[in-house]
């Protein structure tokens, strides 16, 4: 009597799971997107097909495909999130495969995009800084400015040989933060930007000697999409600094093509007689005029007026 209660139970499970596999099938086989799929597969798809992979299909029916059923990549009902299904019939056999989401996609393209300006040292105003937000002064050439910058990055979007620009101005009057509008407009034209503040980049560098990782920050800079240089000229020059560091990036990017921007207190008349001195060799104006070339070569100068907007 013992043994044969098991066998019972288990024909009477057996029974109960065909019963629930055949009740599915006919709710599988009634529902619109299976029936599309039916109507639209290169394969055919038989009823022992549908059968065999019934829990595949059920699954196919439960998730989203374009949203509709989640609205947000956060509300996402599919497993797992951020994917959509869609069925792959080969070899007899009904497969999902996963794809990411127009959600998904969306959220994806955002974060590259903020991925897109790398900054080091720099404040957080001036990494988030747009055009719209910028403060046009009627009294001043900041519109005139900001257009020329507008005209660059556009330039530089559609892949189209343009200079940077060389900003220079009085302390305080948003030089830096133009340099933040233009990133974040390339940044929106899919253009990744690099906004190093250089005096703290300068110090890195150094610091790079103790643990050998100077040349690979280096390389990194100079190879920037687009980069741009915060406050040249408020680091402490030397020969190092000068002719290794600054004119080194300049040159490369020179060689290479690669847009440059630049802000500063100097002008690059001022900004060369900086460059020309240093402690330790004194003056040589023939290494500081062969840095300004370059830099020349590289940007507009322009000169931005205006008050010191930080003291308001």
């Amino acid at each position: 009597m013992s043994e044969v209660e098991p066998i019972n139970q288990f024909l009477k499970n057996s029974k109960k799971i065909r019963e629930n596999n055949d009740k599915l099938y006919e709710e599988l086989i009634s529902h619109p997107r299976i029936i599309e799929l039916i109507e639209n597969s290169e394969q055919e798809i038989t009823r022992t097909m549908i059968k065999n992979d019934l829990l595949q299909l059920k699954r196919y029916t439960e998730q989203s495909l374009a949203c509709e059923k989640c609205g947000s990549l956060e509300n996402c009902i599919n497993h797992p999130q951020g994917y959509v299904p869609s069925i792959d019939v080969r070899d007899g056999r009904i497969h999902i495969i996963y794809s990411a989401c127009p959600n998904k996609i969306k959220d994806d393209a955002f974060r590259e995009r903020e991925r897109m300006i790398e900054s080091y040292h720099v404040p957080k105003d001036v990494k988030d800084a747009t055009f719209d937000t910028v403060f046009l002064d009627p009294e001043t050439n900041r519109q005139d400015i900001i257009k020329k910058a507008i005209a660059a990055s556009k330039a530089i979007s559609e892949g189209r040989g343009t200079k940077g620009m060389y900003i220079h101005g009085s302390f305080g009057i948003g030089k830096s933060y133009l340099l933040g509008c233009i990133a974040n407009e390339l940044k929106e034209k899919s253009v990744s930007s690099m906004i190093v503040y250089v005096p703290e980049i300068i110090r890195d560098l150094k610091a790079g000697f103790k643990d050998g990782t100077t040349d690979e920050k280096f390389n990194t800079i100079k190879n920037a999409q687009v980069l741009m240089l915060d406050d040249l000229g408020a680091e402490d020059v030397t020969p190092w600094v000068r002719d290794e560091v600054v004119t080194g990036l300049l040159h490369y990017r020179m060689v290479e093509g690669l847009p440059t921007f630049a802000s500063s207190n100097y002008s690059m008349n001022e900004l060369s007689y900086r460059y020309s001195r240093t402690k330790e060799n004194g003056v040589e104006e023939t290494k500081a005029m062969r840095m300004i070339e370059r830099l020349r070569t590289l940007c507009e100068e322009v000169q931005l007026e205006g008050k010191n907007y930080r003291d308001h």
